[in-house]
């Protein structure tokens, strides 16, 4: 994580914690550099199933199709 002051690459995490119901943690991070503390949320990604069809066309995947 890179820190918005000066861009150092090294920084250390303070505290973390679970919020938005266990969908995201909240983390503090300081600078090793110069000790700039900032806040970083991470959430899950999730990815985005992409079908090919035979004619090359893509669509989303969609699970009721399937069944």
């Amino acid at each position: 994580m890179k820190c918005s002051q000066c861009q150092q690459v090294d920084t250390k995490v303070i505290e973390s914690r679970d919020v938005a119901e266990g969908e995201a943690i909240r983390r503090r991070r300081a600078c090793v550099k110069c000790n700039y503390r900032f806040t970083t949320y991470e959430r899950l990604e999730r990815p985005q199933l992409v079908v090919i069809k035979n004619n090359g066309v893509r669509e989303l995947f969609n699970r009721d199709k399937l069944l």
